[in-house]
């Protein structure tokens, strides 16, 4: 996976450091900068509350997913309890959500707005950026066939050059923001901003994410014969805590400069927007080309994680649908769903997320506690038919399709209007599931 991966069953203070910012470069993609700009923005004075609640879900529970599917091995353990059905149509559409369908696209357009439209280079158009995207797509592809050697530099140079920058980035924005932080707008207006940052944070799609680099991770450490699970944890857990801090610090860096963006914000349809107009005044010409050749690699690097993640997911199916076939497939349709253009693709992920991603939280806390449930099909069939229906509801409502009786009835339930419908029911299911789980015992 990288150069510090040798034949020895121990890992050095270096190495750990190398493989926490090699977890951090495959997680530091699109929504980690173009997400919390827009929030920050939206939060205004409750934008340090916000934060918290993004971190929740946009860093904490990542890391938790990362270290339970490291210690299993591969993201497709998770779902192992399920029927053969379930468990191939969950995987299909975690892997196409944050693959080719949503995630990649997004990936590939991030990296067009913020890195290459503010060279000013061409002008923005259908051409241009379909141009961009091939081309983009194209070197991408060219590096899932080779994954380590990105992955490898990426972790040890590029990474500490992107947070160098970051850095210098957030200082500017304390010592010299823009603005004044601007009044709550929107859903931070009326909603709690907390449990608005916690939605904010499903954008991300890292969990998601940390399903597919689990594995990577896993693979990552068995290369240098480290595979007992207390080994496997211990690893996981002191290099993630590496990538935990630095995305954390970098959101509430963003958040504040999203807080702080009113003189660049006008007008601004997403985050991405937002952070390249900030550093574009405070640094010129300069800052901008550092700053588009860092987000340009950091991209990519997201890019062929995942993407190689999907395709080797894919290439089971099917023993002359191979890896490099699937790899083909996934840049070809990325490429053509990246001509959506970013802001459009912001707004279709997240009904998708809504439905998704409360299901891939709830597997990975079945599987914390698996070993201490009595009935161990009963609590997942169980938990997870509820936690598809209600969240299936919350998805259906983001897009106005929400029957209007169901909705009367659902408005009664505690965090509906904050789009977590899901929650409560799917923890009482579980708890109901374990009562009964004990009474058949």
């Amino acid at each position: 996976m990288s150069s510090f991966l040798l034949t020895e069953n121990t890992m050095t203070r270096k190495d750990i450091i190398v493989l926490g910012m090699m977890i951090f470069a495959l997680f530091l993609g699109a929504g980690n900068i173009i997400f919390p700009p827009m929030e920050g923005f939206t939060a205004g004075s409750y934008w340090a509350t916000a934060s918290f609640g993004f971190i929740l879900t946009g860093v904490f529970m990542p890391f938790i997913t990362l270290v339970v599917v490291a210690m299993l091995g591969r993201g497709e353990e998770l779902s192992r309890d399920l029927p053969k059905w379930a468990e191939i149509m969950f995987l299909t559409i975690l892997y196409l959500v944050i693959g080719s369908l949503f995630a990649m696209p997004r990936v590939t357009n991030v990296a067009y707005e913020m890195a290459w439209l503010p060279l000013n280079i061409v002008n923005d158009s259908n051409d241009a950026h379909f141009i961009f995207s091939l081309v983009f797509n194209v070197v991408g592809m060219f590096f899932m066939l080779r994954p380590n050697t990105i992955i490898s530099t990426v972790g040890k140079f590029m990474t500490p050059a992107l947070l160098v920058l970051l850095v210098v980035v957030a200082v500017k924005v304390i010592i010299s923001p823009l603005s004044d932080i601007v009044e709550p707008s929107k859903g931070y207006a009326t909603n709690p901003a907390i449990t608005s940052g916690l939605i904010s944070g499903y954008q991300t799609m890292d969990v998601l994410a940390a399903i597919a680099f689990g594995g990577i991770v896993a693979r990552a450490l068995a290369v240098r014969n480290v595979t007992s699970p207390q080994k496997v944890i211990k690893y996981t857990i002191s290099a993630g805590v590496i990538s935990v801090f630095l995305l954390a610090m970098l959101y509430f860096s963003l958040f504040y400069l999203g807080a702080t963006s009113a003189q660049v914000a006008e007008g601004a349809t997403n985050g991405g927007q937002i952070f390249s107009r900030y550093v574009n005044a405070l640094f010129g010409i300069s800052g901008t080309w550092i700053m588009s050749g860092i987000i340009i690699l950091a991209n990519i690097t997201t890019l062929v994680g995942v993407t190689s993640a999907c395709a080797d997911y894919f290439s089971k199916f099917h023993v002359r649908l191979s890896y490099p076939f699937w790899v083909v497939v996934f840049a070809i349709l990325t490429t053509t769903v990246a001509q959506a253009g970013l802001t459009e693709l912001l707004r279709i992920t997240i009904p998708a997320l809504l439905l998704i991603y409360p299901v891939a939280i709830m597997l990975v806390l079945l599987q914390i506690i698996r070993n201490k449930l009595p009935n161990i099909k009963l609590s997942y069939y169980f938990t997870l038919l509820v936690t598809v229906c209600f969240s299936a509801c919350d998805s259906l409502k983001n897009v106005d399709l929400l029957p209007q009786p169901v909705e009367n009835l659902l408005s009664h339930l505690p965090l509906y209007s904050d789009g977590m419908a899901w929650l409560i029911p799917a923890f009482i299911a579980l708890a109901l599931s374990l009562l009964l789980g004990r009474k058949k015992a």
